[in-house]
């Protein structure tokens, strides 16, 4: 049976609490006790010596104890509050009377069992009748109070826990009521400690089970479900820290339908167009020329880098990137880039200009993927400036950093727009027209690259004024990072040892997944 939290906490409170008041009272009731009984030898002990002292008197004027057990018996049993009668004579001892009255008025009044002992240690008074003309255990006698008549001992007094360490019926009940209320007091206290327990207990479970329950509802597909932050506390940051991952949940389901609704499109329309060709040329309307079969074959070579596109973007975004670290020239990289984009600039009528410093330094990195970065930024940027524009490659040097630049004087970019540039299949003509975008993919797999090479890369907009895309790279020697573990997996199509990534066959671009 599956215990809640919150059951599982209060028994483990109710336990201690049951353990904390079961010591405190053991604990209080000893402590109690011990001094009760220390206090009550401490008062008889005082009673002792008094008694003592009145015993002196008595032995020095009698000479003897001859009388002392009637007397004591008498004065004991006597109400302290009532003095001796005036009538009293000496033979009737009225004067020894009226110093025991003066003794108990200043060491209270005597109720306790009182022994007299002689010097041979035999008792020959004993208030409470049981242990006359007996002799009295050693120990007892080095605990009493001595009787002194000229230098000589001539007996020792007893008096309630000096004789055995038991308390008179009074102390007991004392006692016991004092139990009673300690008792009482722990049970009070360990009842509101429980409720007040309790209530923590609930403030801490409430929150967790509504975390709880939001999870559950998520798991099931309830994406917009939140949790109520109540407190600024630990369980307030964690209802914020899941508030926080189910925004970041939904956003990349939202992120995860459009990348499937955009390569949908980006799929449909250049298979729309191969089928419609297929069809006219079964059909008759289109004649098997060279013309048609090329239009088929651009089709064909625009879906052939779509998927390249989102192989590399899924490489870059799972970490399998492969990056064949070498020594780089970068003057050579950004020569071939622009060499293989200059027929395109000038097909379209726009200025393609490049400004390199002297004597640029070589950097570590994947030459052919540094030079897949500036492909991607260059045309971006040629397809977004109109005829007679240009479009500027610059390159300047800081200190352990190199910075690349690609100009434009296009229409810009809208300032809301700007943040999202290098989102996939993003783009901003909302028209997705061919002529004026491409993939949607190629910002944001040089975005990818450059992250990988350890560099940055921003862009800077004015709308009517153009764009400018930058990146910068370090220049230090970060050497080749270590290849994954885990053996090349065969082809099941060609046969072959893929020597590129796991996901993909690169003899002949089989999915291995």
């Amino acid at each position: 049976m599956r215990r809640s939290l919150w059951t599982r906490l209060m028994g483990v409170f109710l336990g201690v609490i049951v353990v904390g008041v079961i010591t405190m009272v053991i604990a209080i009731r000893l402590t109690t006790s011990t001094h009760l009984q220390r206090r009550v030898l401490s008062d008889d002990v005082a009673q002792a010596n008094a008694l003592a002292n009145l015993m002196t008197a008595y032995y020095a004027q009698q000479g003897s104890w001859s009388g002392v057990d009637e007397w004591l018996a008498d004065t004991t049993t006597r109400p302290a509050t009532q003095e001796p009668t005036a009538g009293m004579g000496p033979g009737m001892m009225g004067d020894w009377m009226s110093r025991w009255f003066q003794t108990t008025r200043s060491t209270g009044p005597l109720d306790d069992r009182v022994i007299l002992l002689n010097a041979a240690g035999e008792v020959i008074a004993d208030t409470g009748g049981a242990s006359l003309d007996e002799q009295h255990p050693a120990a007892h006698l080095q605990e009493a109070a001595p009787v002194v008549v000229n230098g000589q001992t001539v007996g020792s007094v007893l008096v309630g826990s000096m004789i055995e360490p038991a308390l008179n019926p009074a102390d007991e009940d004392f006692l016991q009521a004092v139990n009673l209320s300690i008792f009482i007091t722990a049970a009070a206290v360990g009842l509101v400690a429980l409720i007040l327990g309790s209530m923590l207990f609930r403030q801490i479970t409430s929150p967790l089970r509504a975390v709880s329950q939001a999870a559950e509802a998520i798991a099931a597909g309830q994406l917009d479900r939140r949790v109520e932050v109540k407190t600024a506390d630990e369980i307030g940051r964690l209802a914020q820290s899941f508030n926080r991952m189910a925004e970041s949940l939904a956003q990349a389901d939202v992120q995860r339908r459009n990348m499937v609704a955009d390569i949908a499109h980006e799929l449909r329309t250049p298979l729309t167009v191969v089928q419609g060709s297929l069809e006219a040329m079964l059909d008759g309307v289109y004649d098997l020329n060279p013309e048609n079969i090329a239009s088929i074959h651009q089709q064909t070579a625009l879906l052939s880098r779509l998927v390249a596109d989102l192989r590399d973007l899924a490489l870059a975004e799972a970490g399998q990137l492969r990056l064949d670290w070498q020594s780089v020239d970068l003057e050579a990289v950004i020569a071939q880039a622009s060499n293989a984009l200059q027929s395109q600039a000038l097909e379209k009528g726009v200025t393609f200009k490049v400004e390199l410093p002297q004597g640029l330094p070589r950097l570590r990195g994947d030459g052919q993927r540094l030079q897949q970065v500036l492909f991607n930024l260059v045309s971006n940027a040629l397809r977004h400036t109109p005829t007679g524009g240009t479009v500027k490659t610059a390159v300047e040097v800081k200190e352990d950093r190199v910075v690349i630049r690609v100009q434009d004087t296009g229409s810009g970019i809208p300032a809301e727009d700007l943040p999202h540039v290098f989102e996939r299949f993003y783009r901003v003509d909302r028209s997705r027209a061919r002529s004026t975008g491409g993939s949607g993919l190629g910002l944001t797999i040089a975005k990818r690259i450059v992250e990988a090479h350890g560099g940055q890369i921003w862009a800077q907009s004015w709308l009517g004024a153009g764009s400018t895309f930058a990146f910068s790279l370090p220049l230090v020697d970060r050497g080749e990072p270590p290849a994954p573990p885990g053996r090349r997996p065969v082809c099941p199509r060609c046969g072959q040892v893929t020597q590129d990534d796991w996901r993909w066959c690169a003899n002949c671009g089989a999915d291995l997944v």
